[in-house]
């Protein structure tokens, strides 16, 4: 039985997830190389449609130098007639001008990891865990890197 009508839920649960970490929200908001020290975000849902979305793409790149992740379920298909099997892929867009920070990793390789613990071996979607599946580089533009990563559900 398909459960396709609980994406919507899902999405929003995965963007609940992302901003209860306070640091994520930095490392998306603040475009200094020092985010960590800067103050938390008063209210995480105002990076909702600026710099978290749950679409698979952005509307439109900033010119100004910015930090996303956006979303996407794709690979939905049907399991024994009772459940279905699916990906979520979250996408880290970063503006090359701020991949550098004063941490000693990449403010890409910092997103990811904070995505990979808040999804991986989780509950809430679907019947069971989220189990990470895989990351990769892609390809956005000139200005920005783009990195996914996926994790796989049973619902």
């Amino acid at each position: 039985m398909s459960r396709l009508k609980d994406l919507s839920k899902d999405k929003e649960t995965i963007m609940l997830r992302l901003i209860g970490s306070p640091d994520l929200c930095k490392a998306l908001y603040y475009p200094d190389s020092d985010f960590l020290d800067k103050p938390d975000i008063e209210d995480g849902s105002d990076l909702f449609y600026e710099n978290i979305y749950p679409t698979s793409k952005v509307p439109e790149l900033s010119v100004e130098a910015k930090s996303y992740i956006t979303m996407a379920f794709r690979g939905y298909g049907p399991i024994n007639n009772r459940f279905t099997k699916g990906y979520i892929y979250l996408y880290v867009i970063i503006h090359n001008s701020l991949m550098r920070t004063d941490y000693g990793f990449l403010r890409s390789d910092y997103l990811l990891d904070e995505i990979n613990k808040l999804m991986d071996g989780q509950r809430g979607i679907g019947i069971g865990k989220t189990n990470f599946y895989k990351m990769d580089e892609m390809y956005v533009n000139d200005s920005y890197a783009g990195f996914y990563t996926s994790f796989k559900l049973v619902e």
